[in-house]
């Protein structure tokens, strides 16, 4: 079904965050107040995080709760790395002729390089 998120896709999440955080597992044992090996196992999911836990995790990963747990058909911000929710932010908060700006300052500086994955974005700026 779509839209359903399960027990996985949540640890997942939750253990996407921490690396993309760059936080040790220690750290977050040390938050939960449990042995590091203790924490390996929850966020493996043999044993079951409680609620308690998913509020400190949340606090302790700067996130909301829900973060963990809404699944969202439509394109969301949360999969995205940390610089790229500080881009997104900083281009949504430009004037429009300011977004237009940034756009060409980045097609500048970027159409030297030669990959094909850039190429192909950049084609798409110029498209858009």
């Amino acid at each position: 079904m779509a839209g359903t998120v399960t027990t996985l896709d949540i640890l997942d999440r939750l253990k996407a965050l921490r690396k993309e955080l760059a936080l040790r597992q220690e750290s977050l044992a040390a938050r939960l107040g449990v042995d590091r090996s203790t924490y390996v196992r929850k966020e493996r999911g043999a044993i079951p995080i409680t609620t308690d836990e998913w509020l400190k995790l949340a606090k302790a990963l700067d996130r909301e709760p829900s973060y963990f747990f809404v699944c969202s058909t439509k394109p969301s911000e949360a999969g995205l790395a940390v610089r790229e929710r500080v881009l997104l932010k900083l281009y949504r908060s430009l004037r429009v002729h300011e977004q237009d700006d940034m756009i060409s300052a980045v097609y500048m500086k970027l159409r030297s390089i030669r990959r094909k994955a850039v190429q192909d974005s950049l084609r798409m700026l110029r498209e858009a």
